[in-house]
């Protein structure tokens, strides 16, 4: 049983929010899932990197075989719900919309050896089953009950989450085929060249561009296409001491964030010809001069389309992933939030669901483990040590890429412009790592499992 506090008509609301899948994640929905991924995914050919004021630094090819690229949040979600329920019938006493959960409780009976763990959700009804997964984002009120919190809200919860001193502006942006925008965007792609019947040949393919911080302009943004460049997905991150939004008044389905108005649109993100106000000094992006393709974007950006959030991760990253009586697990930001500066949160959620789906599954339906030890060996300590290094990563990142000291500008700056073509694609890879160290080890027990059996039938 899914259970979903949104309703059923948000379920997959488009806040404006965009995924970068990784080669992990690409591999468990295209080969292990069937899922096509071309329908969903604009496949990346390389990316482009400039500085915020619109210089462009690197323009990098990536490999052709390279399986990545970026996704709509809310076209992923219904393109899968649409696989696992065909109809509306096929949904009746499975997806249950409407109502959050409230607190679980784990039930052991020491006398026939059953648990159960009933989940208790906000419109009292309650639900028992044999495990409870808690797939329920950066504000899980699963977590919040499983390492102590308050019984009714967040505040007193003894695993806060860490605000990360940065606040991003992000949305959608219409590029329709043939329009100034979307010619202005294609400027920044990359030509691939590609093997066809033995000659080569470049074609142009997707690219993501990323723009870094100068001295002038303390803010990076990026930029991502989904649907063959004809939708722009974006963002604009700033240093900041305060946050915004929060998770009893912000949008959850915009990470707790808030929409922007007209107005605010345009004291905080207004630069160049769409400035109307020259002596506006609270403009995040004052002290760019002319850089045509972030201005057209955020012209052609209604307001309501732009979300305002703070990036924030966990205070303690040492916490295990499942409770103490193994009935109750934490999956993706639920478990390991992150910013957004490793393109990892998506990945990682992906790669545990498959993970947990398939070890339970040995567990219930061919009986192969108990439910203890299927969640035993889907929480690891080498998962978590991987997603710790992982999540002080992108929050370094976080912090470096936002500084407007002369000095680091200028590192970055020749890092990114001089880094060898290997090396560059090396640590695009190598973002992937926890994913791909994880899918290895399940791999392994799927191999000793079979080497097992065989064992036995011989």
């Amino acid at each position: 049983m899914i259970l979903e506090r949104a309703s059923r008509s948000t379920i997959c609301s488009n806040a404006g929010s965009g995924f970068e899948l990784a080669p992990t994640a690409v591999h468990i929905l295209k080969e292990e899932l069937g899922v096509d991924t071309n329908q969903i995914m604009s496949t990346y050919g390389g990316m482009a990197i400039m500085t915020v004021e619109g210089k462009t630094i690197r323009r990098e090819e990536f490999p052709y075989s390279y399986q990545g690229g970026s996704v709509n949040r809310a076209e992923m979600q219904q393109y899968l719900l649409d696989m696992i329920f065909p109809s509306a019938k096929d949904e009746e006493g499975i997806l249950l919309c409407g109502s959050g959960l409230d607190s679980y409780t784990e039930l052991v009976d020491t006398e026939t050896n059953t648990k159960t763990v009933v989940a208790k959700l906000t419109s009292g009804k309650e639900i028992k089953g044999c495990v409870l997964l808690a797939c329920d984002g950066i504000h899980s009120r699963c977590r919040t009950v499983m390492h102590g919190g308050d019984s009714t809200t967040n505040k007193k919860s003894k695993d806060p989450l860490r605000f990360c001193n940065a606040v991003c502006y992000w949305g959608k942006t219409l590029a329709p085929k043939g329009s100034a925008l979307q010619t202005e965007f294609l400027k920044n792609q990359a030509k691939i060249t590609t093997e066809a019947s033995g000659n080569s040949q470049q074609v142009q393919k997707t690219s993501m561009v990323m723009g870094m911080a100068t001295k002038k302009v303390p803010a990076v943004f990026f930029i991502v296409p989904s649907k063959e460049n004809t939708v722009l997905l974006w963002g604009i991150t700033v240093s900041s001491k305060t946050t915004t939004g929060d998770s009893k008044t912000g949008d959850l389905t915009r990470r707790g964030g808030r929409v922007l108005t007209e107005a605010d649109k345009e004291r905080l993100l207004s630069f160049g010809s769409h400035n109307k106000n020259s002596n506006n000094s609270e403009s995040l992006l004052n002290g760019i001069q002319d850089f045509p393709l972030l201005e057209m974007i955020l012209d052609q950006t209604p307001a309501k389309d732009i979300t305002q959030a703070g990036f924030f991760d966990r205070k303690n990253l040492n916490l295990p992933y499942t409770s103490k009586n193994k009935l109750v697990a934490l999956l993706g930001d639920a478990a390991h939030p992150q910013t957004p500066f490793l393109g990892q949160g998506v990945n990682m959620a992906i790669t545990d669901a498959y993970v947990y789906a398939n070890i339970l599954s040995d567990s219930i339906v061919s009986q192969k483990y108990t439910l203890t030890r299927a969640m035993e060996l889907c929480d690891t300590n080498a998962r978590r040590k991987n997603n710790k290094k992982a999540v002080k990563l992108a929050r370094l990142i976080c912090d470096f890429s936002n500084f407007s000291n002369r000095f680091v500008c200028w590192v970055m700056g020749l890092l990114y412009k001089h880094l060898p073509s290997e090396e560059f694609m090396n640590q695009i890879n190598n973002t992937d790592w926890s994913n791909h160290a994880y899918w290895e080890y399940f791999q392994s027990l799927n191999n000793n499992s079979q080497t097992k059996t065989t064992a036995t039938v011989k």
